[in-house]
């Protein structure tokens, strides 16, 4: 059992949600979505916020029913316990590639823009002590680093809001110039931007008033899509199609061009600050694969911590160049959009028969 001591206010979710979702994907998302629905793109952000608004809701009918209240329990309940188990294993491998991905192309962001000869392994022997010593506590901990990953970053938005004085209305007209399909094919790329979520199916048990906390995922995933939108919006106008073909971290380019009396490089300074939105990526993720593995096999929390963080190290190191890179990205968001849109529904309507069967039976 959870003691009361260490839930949190309902109130967190929204922290938690947002901060699981903005992440990596704020630096260079507006050119992966670009590919199909062009300068209609800013529009399949909306689409992908709201179908992410959907599953929300789908996770908290499935949580809400039962009295553990994550992933766990729910998997034994619905496939049985071995089966049920192996399922969550892979839950958890997915929550781990999730957290070397977004570890990973932030390392390599550093590379290419601050220090080009940045060691991986010396970058990650420096960051490692830090996840663990936040993961091996109290959730709480967890909390605090997502609550300062929202509030200390935010002032970032406002530094996007310079290179308007260069922005050209043009370069987003016609609006509504791309077929639905089109836009549903960006919907998907832009989805890849809220995986974070899949937290929340093992979180949840540590919230007070858990059932009532379902307002407030919906708010800090309101409050991701609106930052997605406006940033999205902000680099259409500033570059033309053909720039954003041939640019990969468009949101860096923006903060290229501020210009301080006191700063000659401002996208130093934002990769820097940026490291406070990426930490809590990496650390919700990783206690969460923890949290499984202790609730699957009854591991001690801070001993499973220890191996999780050396396979992260290991994956990581071993994900050399851009080309890794891009390999990692793109099995991630392909196991994700399959797990957020396909599994989830489908371990929803099996889960509800379940327990409509074994309702009747007793």
């Amino acid at each position: 059992m959870i003691s009361i001591d260490d839930k949190v206010p309902a109130l967190m979710v929204f922290f938690l949600i947002s901060a699981s979702q903005l992440g990596v994907g704020y630096l260079g998302f507006q050119s992966i979505i670009n590919k199909y629905a062009g300068n209609d793109a800013w529009i399949s952000i909306i689409v992908a916020g709201l179908g992410v608004s959907v599953i929300i809701w789908l996770m908290y009918q499935i949580l809400k029913n039962d009295k553990t209240g994550d992933i766990v329990a729910i998997h034994q309940f619905t496939y049985g316990k071995w089966l049920g188990n192996f399922l969550t294993l892979l839950f958890t491998m997915y929550l781990l590639l999730m957290a070397t991905v977004v570890l990973r192309t932030y390392v390599e962001i550093i590379q290419v823009w601050i220090f080009p000869h940045l060691k991986v392994w010396a970058f990650l022997s420096l960051l490692i002590p830090l996840i663990y010593y936040t993961i091996s506590d109290q959730f709480r901990t967890v909390v605090g680093v997502c609550f300062l990953g929202i509030v200390y970053p935010f002032f970032l938005n406002l530094t996007l809001l310079y290179p308007l004085k260069y922005a050209d209305i043009t370069n987003i007209q016609p609006i509504m110039d791309h077929t639905i399909t089109e836009i549903m094919q960006s919907s998907g790329l832009a989805a890849l931007d809220f995986m974070g979520i899949s937290a929340l199916l093992v979180f949840y048990p540590f919230i007070r008033e858990s059932g009532k906390s379902q307002k407030y995922a919906h708010y800090g995933n309101l409050y991701t899509t609106v930052t997605y939108v406006i940033v999205c919006l902000i680099a259409y106008v500033y570059y033309n199609q053909s720039e954003l073909e041939n640019v990969i971290w468009a949101t860096l380019g923006l903060w290229k061009i501020i210009e301080m009396p006191f700063m000659e490089r401002f996208e130093y300074f934002g990769i820097a600050t940026l490291f406070f939105t990426i930490l809590p990526n990496v650390v919700l993720f990783m206690w969460a694969a923890t949290r499984l593995v202790h609730r699957t096999f009854g591991f001690q929390h801070k001993k499973v911590a220890v191996v999780l963080l050396g396979i992260l190290f290991i994956a990581c190191v071993m994900s050399m160049g851009r080309e890794g890179v891009n390999i990692l990205n793109d099995t991630a968001g392909r196991i994700g959009l399959v797990f957020l849109f396909i599994y989830i529904p489908v371990l929803f309507i099996i889960n509800f028969i379940r327990r409509k069967v074994r309702k009747n039976v007793s």
